[in-house]
């Protein structure tokens, strides 16, 4: 029929014996926003009844307590599924600080939390754990399987789906169907795959039942106003050489062809001389900024020499969650590097600067997700400029990243985001001698070192199905090349960045399927709050209109 399931669950009227009342409520002190009681409304369109469904939110939006106040409205046991063992923390502290549930009443199961519920049958209570604990089909501890067990068999009232969007991956579309809850709430901000599973949720989860507008919410101020910046930077002669052969040569095997070409774009020197600008440029305006890396390689070996810490998938999560405390709380720590497993549900809501300098090729996904690092709003905005938080994903030019890059934007500029391009000459003023890869010899060894961690196999993490949630995460700091405290090496440019206004034309638009993305040439003080031109190219007009404004350095 192609209908979505509807679900619904009269919890007013539920008194069984095996499915307990809650004994929780929000305290007094929480104020949903006006659009998280619409997404409410529309799940408790009858009193007393509430429906299954999806709730797409932006990052930093409040998805988390939108949640709760569900599990607490229907006041029954609920069952929360995340993506990673940050997630489940984060979920347990936010249940302690916004409802009167007592902290024994929240269970936890992860890899390193098994406890046990008590009383089961008749104890109210609420667990959260990952999909990978309950999603897994291999072999099992005693004490997992037992808990697994008793998560089966028990009624719940409410099953909260976190990161919805991973929900239909082979591996855990069967925790719908063994865990048996009377409603299922789906949440996400970014209901996309880049296959056609994301359809099977209308039978796992239901409807999709409200979906808030991302600039809508941007201009009422419940979300920071983003500038999206995609910097060009051109490929250096040795590495761009390496590349062509990749792409044309006999001598490289075709299965690693791919890899290759990849690393190499990734790991392109001027790529990472911008990178290491962008740091000390934002670094020297008291911002807080998270390089992401799908490449394990560079992210490790770039920290290392920025002396910064990182963190990926190969270390213990205590090191993980000092390292976040850290960025959060110290002035000492203003930019960390993070792998994929920062893609999904950390809260960091002092971070206001993304640097992408490698992607997972297209995935429109985790383009968004990344963005929504920063997208929580910032209480202490620059009354100068328009923008308080600030998104750049750095491209090599002339490579298959170009196309990769236009197809992750596809999402963004559905959600009324534009990206401006810069290049050419506005990239040449990040260059400095002091930048680590800024010598000859220094780029050439880096080059060696790529090629040999592509022999080894080493330069992505373990391969995860593209829309799965990561099983395990885990951070390690920058050795050798400096602690976290120590600060970046001066920077020759001075805060209001390279001068310049409109640069001449040399724009080329760059079309979507969805839309056109914006392009301008601009200066880097102009980016963080001096605008002093732009030429702006629009998907409604096509032709170029100049636009002037005072500079407001």
């Amino acid at each position: 029929m192609n209908l979505p399931l509807l679900q619904e669950y009269e919890f007013r009227r539920d008194q069984a014996d095996g499915n307990p009342e809650l004994p929780a409520v929000l305290r007094p002190t929480v104020n949903l926003r006006p659009y998280q009681l619409r997404a409410l409304s529309k799940m408790f369109s009858v009193d007393g009844v509430a429906k299954s469904g999806i709730v797409v939110l932006p990052c930093g939006a409040g998805k988390t307590l939108l949640g709760i106040a569900a599990c607490v409205r229907i006041g029954r046991r609920a069952l929360v599924l995340t993506t990673t063992a940050v997630a489940v923390d984060q979920w347990r502290r936010q249940f302690q600080l916004f409802t009167t549930l007592p902290p024994d009443d929240v269970y936890v199961l992860t890899a390193d939390q098994k406890r046990p519920i008590e009383d089961a049958e008749r104890r109210a209570c609420v667990v959260v754990s990952t999909y990978s604990m309950l999603g897994f089909a291999g072999r099992r501890s005693g004490d997992t399987e037992f808990l697994l067990q008793q998560l089966q068999e028990l009624e719940w009232g409410t099953l909260v789906v976190d990161e919805v969007q991973v929900m239909p991956a082979r591996t855990f579309r069967t925790v719908a169907t063994t865990i048996k809850a009377h409603c299922c709430l789906g949440l996400t901000a970014t209901l996309v795959r880049e296959d056609n599973l994301i359809y099977d949720l209308h039978w796992l989860i239901g409807p999709k039942l409200y979906e808030a507008n991302w600039q809508q919410l941007q201009d009422d101020g419940f979300l920071a106003r983003v500038r999206c910046v995609e910097v060009w930077c051109e490929m250096s002669a040795a590495f761009f050489a390496e590349y062509l052969q990749a792409v044309d040569g006999v001598d490289v095997p075709g299965s690693m062809r791919a890899t290759l070409q990849r690393a190499l774009w990734t790991c392109n020197p001027n790529k990472l001389k911008a990178c290491e600008y962008l740091i000390r440029f934002h670094e020297q305006r008291g911002d807080k900024t998270i390089v992401f890396s799908d490449n394990i390689f560079i992210l490790k070996e770039f920290a290392k020499k920025l002396g910064r810490y990182y963190i990926c998938g190969s270390v213990d999560m205590r090191e993980r969650m000092q390292i976040l405390s850290e960025f959060q709380e110290s002035s000492a720590c203003n930019t960390i590097f993070l792998s994929k497993v920062g893609d999904n549900a950390i809260d960091l809501p002092v971070a206001n600067v993304i640097i992408q300098i490698s992607a997972h090729y297209g995935s429109r996904r985790q383009e968004a997700q990344r963005l929504g690092r920063i997208l929580r709003p910032k209480p202490n905005s620059n009354s100068a400029s328009r923008y308080n938080a600030f998104f750049y994903s750095l491209v090599s030019r002339d490579t298959q990243e170009m196309f990769h890059a236009n197809r992750r934007q596809q999402f963004l500029v559905e959600q009324g985001y534009n990206y401006q391009v810069l290049r050419d000459r506005s990239v040449e003023r990040m260059d400095d001698k002091n930048l680590v890869y800024a010598s000859q010899e220094v780029q050439l060894q880096l080059l060696k070192q790529v090629l040999e961690s592509v022999h080894r196999g080493e330069t992505d993490e373990a391969d995860e199905v593209e829309d799965a949630a990561m099983q395990a995460t885990g951070t390690g700091r920058a050795t050798g090349a400096g602690a976290v405290a120590a600060s970046a090496p001066a920077a020759s440019a001075s805060a209001a960045g390279p001068g310049g206004g409109a640069r001449e034309d040399d724009s080329k638009v760059a079309s979507a399927s969805s839309g056109v993305v914006r392009e301008q040439a601009l200066s880097l003080a102009s980016l963080s709050g001096g605008l002093d031109g732009s030429y702006t190219v629009t998907a409604a007009f096509p032709r170029k209109r100049l636009k002037v404004s005072n500079s407001m350095d």
